[in-house]
């Protein structure tokens, strides 16, 4: 039992050390605001700026073209549209419908801290991918304050096509303590863009490492099964060759917090798992006779 304790330890501080901090760093969390789909807080975009009439492009999207292709089922897509600019390149009214970007903001336009952090990170990673047209150049920066002032930051631009899923691992400029952070992404940047009709993706965001994986299955006595999985609604939870009574069963996020947990009398038990969101689960199962952890996928 220590063994397993161990084991479920240091998986549950890798990915909250690698994911807690950047809130919806991996773009699963999206909600619909006046009928436009935008990324959760406290990303904000565009999308949500007044439009030309019977206009309904929205530069930033969610997509299902994501990375690792394990982890989560989504990324953030930005896109540029230079048919909101004038000839001469100035903006037109509706210059937001040409900006693919998004941000960490408590509204678009904010420059300043947004979300706390713990520790001293050292460098800003994640995976990308960048289409660029007429030389524009994609930004992923990252600020981090103390008390509201500036002390550190980590910027990648990139002007090459990198038509395939990329890792990046920024180092974050020296400083000594800082309290809170903000986040920016763009298909462009300014000045001079944008430029053309860039495509950019970004997914599953940290601070340290690259979040990599979340191991199928890690377990010290015994072999258990969860289907289906993925998972929508209930699953059902099958212990090969054991007929265990008071089994405990609990169910964490990808922060190490507990979001279920109940008492099971025998094998072949459902639970319901309606009430979690969208996203990636570990699953611990314990008695006095076995433990186990196994990943379980929600996914709608």
């Amino acid at each position: 039992m220590k063994k397993f304790t161990i084991i479920l330890t240091v998986l549950i501080a890798m990915v909250m050390n690698s994911i807690a901090q950047i809130p919806n760093g991996g773009f699963e969390s999206w909600s619909t605001e006046s009928g436009i789909e935008i990324p959760s807080a406290p990303w904000v975009t565009n999308n949500l700026q007044k439009k030309p009439d019977g206009v309904t492009y929205n530069p930033v999207t969610k997509s299902t073209d994501h990375y690792p292709e394990n982890v989560g089922s989504y990324s953030i897509r930005m896109e540029n549209n230079l048919s909101y600019l004038s000839e001469s390149g100035e903006p037109m009214p509706y210059w937001a419908c040409s900006y693919g970007y998004s941000t960490t903001a408590f509204y678009p336009g904010y420059n300043g801290p947004v979300f706390p952090i713990t520790g001293h990170p050292n460098s800003f990673c994640g995976y990308y991918k960048f289409l660029p047209q007429q030389n524009d150049a994609m930004m992923i920066a990252l600020s981090l304050y103390q008390k509201g002032i500036m002390v550190a930051s980590a910027v990648l631009k990139e002007t090459n096509t990198v038509s395939n899923w990329t890792s990046f691992n920024i180092p974050i400029s020296s400083y000594t303590v800082a309290d809170s952070a903000q986040i920016a992404l763009s298909a462009f940047t300014y000045p001079p863009g944008p430029n053309g009709n860039s495509i950019f993706y970004v997914d599953n965001l940290s601070f340290g490492s690259l979040i990599t994986s979340i191991p199928e299955q890690t377990s010290e006595n015994t072999s258990f099964s969860l289907f289906p999985n993925p998972a929508s609604d209930i699953i059902t939870l099958n212990i090969e060759n054991t007929n265990n009574t008071d089994l405990t069963l609990n169910i964490y996020n990808v922060a190490g917090t507990m979001v279920k947990s109940e008492m099971h009398k025998q094998n072949n038990s459902q639970i319901n798992v309606s009430d979690l969101s969208n996203g990636i689960y570990m699953v611990e199962i314990k008695s006095k006779a076995l433990s186990g952890i196994q990943k379980l996928i929600i996914q709608r």
